[in-house]
């Protein structure tokens, strides 16, 4: 077999570029028609319910059902990914329940928040029930299965799949509901956004300049020229698109927030941490299940779970900055 010399990698970067392009620009026109979406009045559909209750289905089109949609499928997907290596790797996961109450995760920010709006009932406490019931279905699973051995290994694979794919997913769900109408999704695609530049720079900037290793026994090809790169290009994104948001009168940019710019500077830092140990948590699971990539679903860019690696660790960090932080440094300097 003939060895891989340089010039094999120029087809492989031009498909990764092929496919990144194509890729990105989907997830970004799916994100501002979902943006646009929230814009328009609801066409008035309602479903009646008992004690003269009902619900405004036209809203609940209208209002996030596309972003959910989006983060439903990726999810699932990843979830599927992560069974079928990890069963490489000889840990019998169950994939119906992985994925079936992954997509819980991301679904219940949505149906929570439409819910709230129209039956005014809210209550947070239906997360943990989930849970609670998933970790009762992986037991039952497995039971199934009428076999004891590496039962441990397999719960705690099934849970930490539900966990990893759906939990963390969700928050990119919860941050689109929870910010809401337009503004929830524009934040929503300005985070990923953010978070995926740091994997561009990161990769430019390694290939160019890299020469210093960051951590050769969990990834090799990752150098500290990557890295920096990668946090550079993050917080250049997160200035220049958030100033372009503050400037035309964005209302999360305008109120509640850090005061500007030095929030835009934070978010980035934030952004490219996460994405940066995302990535790298990732190579240790792929590491341990010995697959350089977790598929095939991306021509040139691997699976569903090398684009999301970044991603899914950073959406807990950008929704909590989002929802949390910024509003609470704004009232500490309205004070």
């Amino acid at each position: 077999m003939r060895p891989f010399a340089p010039e094999d990698a120029i087809p492989v970067l031009r498909q990764r570029l092929i496919s990144g392009s194509l890729l990105t620009v989907t997830l970004i026109g799916l994100l501002l028609i979902d943006a646009y979406l929230a814009t328009l009045e609801s066409p008035g559909w309602r479903l009646p319910l008992p004690f003269g209750r009902q619900l405004d289905l036209g809203t609940w089109l209208l209002n996030g059902a596309l972003s959910t949609l989006v983060v439903l499928v990726f999810a699932i997907l990843t979830a599927r990914e992560l069974v079928r290596f990890f069963r490489a790797a000889g840990y019998r996961a169950s994939g119906l329940a992985a994925q079936f109450f992954a997509a819980g995760f991301v679904l219940g920010p949505y149906l929570a928040f439409n819910l709230e709006r129209d039956l005014g009932y809210y209550d947070e406490s239906w997360g943990m029930t989930w849970l609670a019931v998933a970790v009762c279905a992986a037991f039952l699973m497995q039971a199934v299965r009428r076999g004891t051995q590496h039962a441990m290994v397999n719960l705690a694979t099934t849970i930490f799949i539900i966990i990893y794919a759906g939990v963390l997913a969700g928050y990119l769900a919860r941050l689109r509901m929870e910010i809401g109408g337009s503004a929830g999704a524009v934040l929503l695609l300005f985070s990923m956004l953010v978070v995926k530049m740091t994997d561009v720079g990161a990769f430019f900037a390694g290939s160019l300049f890299g020469r210093h290793k960051l951590l050769v026994w969990l990834s090799p090809k990752k150098t500290w020229e990557g890295l920096f790169g990668g946090v550079l290009l993050a917080v250049a994104c997160a200035l220049a698109v958030g100033s372009y948001l503050h400037f035309a009168g964005f209302a999360p940019l305008r109120h509640g927030t850090l005061a500007y710019p030095w929030g835009l500077l934070i978010f980035g830092l934030l952004m490219a941490a996460f994405s940066v140990a995302g990535d790298l948590c990732a190579s240790l699971l792929k590491r341990d299940a010995a697959v350089k990539d977790s598929g095939g679903a991306v021509p040139g860019m691997g699976g569903v779970l090398d684009l999301l690696d970044s991603p899914l660790l950073a959406a807990p960090a950008a929704w909590f900055f989002w929802t949390r932080l910024a509003p609470l440094a704004s009232g500490v300097g309205g004070s």
